[in-house]
């Protein structure tokens, strides 16, 4: 790195995204101005959207559309284009970003199925099978979230896929922060859509959301009236395709951080960065045990991505001066989101490592011992 770039002060953020980046994504922002009408930056995004899709396995059947907003953009955008004005969607709520689609689903008065459950328990698909059961013909969607932030958990997309093809219903996947950190292959389980974000897994910078579409759904939708001017799928796929261009003005500077972030991940590779992030969560589960917090939910539901901790009961046990402590040494943590028990959340992805994580132990342990917190 030359003189003119020096090293930026590394923070290790365990919060759920953005996460920690190299300074070499950092870097790629300063590019010089360039008008985003230019070939040489649609050749950029070109090259983004092609290596999006090779992440799931993709390249012969889906394409990426491409919106500068955050994952809930991207969330809205699939829902208000792929269901039909006729249509419905079911969607599996067991956390915020569940009961988000469902918000989203009524902002734009589109009949939604609701299965909810409390942010923490794990879906029961036989009572979302009679649901669906008991909604057709109307239903022609199912949403559900892989990676649930709101508690860690993985949920049943495999499963959940075999039930939309039972009925011949399409899925619609938020994988916002399972995308490029969890397996993800389309040739063995065709989603027909799959959304995530720039600055989670894929370790780039914030500003950038994308759908991962199979190009069947994309066509079917191209006759149905716009719910959105903005967050239309299909117009935002086909003024691409015919101009290379992006429809409205993108953040210019965040593509060159996130085309940098895709070739590191491909430097990397798909597993050696799942293995990673794996490493790291057993790092920070055998830490937190040999501490004393409980874990929300059981090893088979976890993520392995982000884990909720509960927390303690003592008194003298406070989140804002626990996070305070730690984030003046430079670590960052994340307060719990309305799950069934009152906890506090660590995300392990971003480029971190199991060193990073041992360190964070260390000053974990440190600051429950300083405050004498006993009761977990």
């Amino acid at each position: 790195m030359s003189e003119e770039f020096k090293p930026v002060k590394r923070n290790i953020l365990l919060n759920p995204g953005p996460a920690t980046t190299t300074d070499t994504v950092k870097y790629a922002q300063v590019v010089p101005d360039i008008c985003p009408r230019e070939k040489e930056f649609g050749d950029l995004v070109e090259s983004i959207l092609i290596d999006l899709v090779k992440v799931i396995h993709g390249e012969d059947a889906y394409k990426c559309v491409l919106f500068g907003g955050s994952g809930t953009a991207s969330v809205d955008a699939a829902i208000n284009s792929a269901v039909p004005p006729d249509g419905g969607i079911l969607v599996i709520a067991n956390g915020a970003y569940g009961t988000r689609m469902i918000e989203i689903a009524a902002g734009y008065g589109i009949h939604c199925v609701r299965y909810e459950i409390p942010y923490g328990d794990y879906p029961d698909l036989n009572s979302v099978e009679e649901l669906i059961k008991n909604n057709l013909p109307k239903l022609t969607h199912i949403g559900i979230i892989h990676h649930e932030t709101t508690t860690g958990m993985l949920n049943p997309i495999e499963n959940t896929l075999a039930l939309a093809r039972k009925y011949n219903l399409e899925i619609i996947v938020d994988a916002m922060s399972s995308y490029a950190g969890i397996p993800i292959d389309v040739r063995k389980h065709d989603y027909d859509y799959v959304i995530s974000s720039s600055n989670k897994n894929i370790q780039g910078m914030a500003g950038i959301s994308f759908v991962l579409c199979k190009q069947s759904a994309l066509e079917k939708m191209k006759s149905y009236p716009k719910r959105s001017y903005y967050l239309n799928l299909y117009q935002q796929y086909y003024f691409f395709d015919k101009k290379k261009q992006m429809q409205f003005t993108p953040p210019v500077q965040v593509l060159y951080a996130l085309r940098r972030a895709i070739t590191e991940y491909y430097a990397e590779g798909e597993h050696a960065r799942f293995r990673r992030y794996t490493d790291n969560w057993d790092c920070l589960s055998r830490g937190l045990n040999d501490i004393g917090f409980r874990l929300l939910l059981p090893p088979e539901q976890q993520s392995k991505m982000l884990t909720s901790i509960i927390e303690p009961v003592d008194p003298h046990y406070q989140f804002d001066g626990m996070h305070d402590y730690l984030y003046a040494r430079g670590f960052t943590i994340y307060p719990g989101k309305g799950a069934k028990q009152d906890t506090f959340r660590i995300a392990n992805i971003g480029q971190i490592y199991p060193s990073d994580i041992e360190q964070f132990i260390i000053a974990l342990k440190q600051y429950i011992q300083d405050r004498g917190i006993r009761q977990f």
